[in-house]
């Protein structure tokens, strides 16, 4: 009887492709919104979270895994951003910093950042979503470091 050994290698690009298809799945649902996803409610965050999935296996197939890790940090920082923006800017005060980041990211891309940190009920969707994301760091991590 043959073993079944899963590779590294194959469960980033399992990852990358939950990953990448779970930003277009329904996340949750609220009542008056319906279901929502995180292409629906922040598309431009959505591509960018995709193209960066889709760079871990293209970063394996070139044969670069010592910057593998770039691609799941990508995701989390369009993720967090919103998060992150709040972050830098003190309360009240509108420099630079903030006139940038206003620009980069808009109402709903604030609103899609509040929605992933503070879903409590996901959907099927979402769990690929989430399942997807957690994986992918992981795998991309050790890939990194391993090699």
């Amino acid at each position: 009887m043959k073993q079944f050994k899963l590779d590294s290698s194959a469960v980033v690009y399992i990852s990358a492709l939950m990953l990448a298809l779970g930003a277009f799945l329904p996340l949750t649902n609220i009542p008056v919104y319906g279901d929502v996803s995180y292409h629906r409610i922040a598309k431009i965050e959505a591509y960018l979270v995709v193209v960066f999935a889709v760079a871990g296996p293209v970063m394996l197939f070139l044969k670069q895994t010592r910057r593998l890790f770039f691609a799941p940090l990508g995701v989390w920082v369009v993720l967090l951003f919103p998060a992150i923006k709040s972050a830098l800017t003190p309360k009240g005060s509108k420099g630079m910093l903030s006139g940038i980041a206003d620009s980069a990211s808009g109402v709903m891309g604030e609103f899609a950042g509040r929605l992933f940190l503070n879903i409590a009920n996901f959907k099927w969707g979402g769990l690929i979503f989430i399942s997807g994301l957690l994986i992918f760091t992981l795998a991309c991590v050790f890939k990194s470091l391993r090699k």
